[in-house]
């Protein structure tokens, strides 16, 4: 848990610990952000008619031409 003291009135050292623990939980974070992302097997999207929107083969863009100025 992060401390809650005034940095003004910790030791160096008592910053040090705290800064070293905030970012060894960002690493471990980070790491179980990424064991999550990649374990789950991804399902393939059937190709049956199932209720679907009807998208264009082609979609076009428009786009307004930018202001003078």
């Amino acid at each position: 848990m992060i401390s809650t003291t005034d940095p003004e009135s910790m030791t160096s050292e008592e910053r040090r610990l705290e800064v070293a623990s905030i970012l060894a939980r960002g690493l471990l974070r980070r790491a179980r952000m990424a064991q999550t992302t990649e374990s789950p097997p991804r399902r393939t999207v059937s190709k049956g008619p199932q209720n679907r929107l009807e998208v264009p083969a082609e979609t076009r863009l428009s786009v307004a031409p930018r202001p003078a100025g």
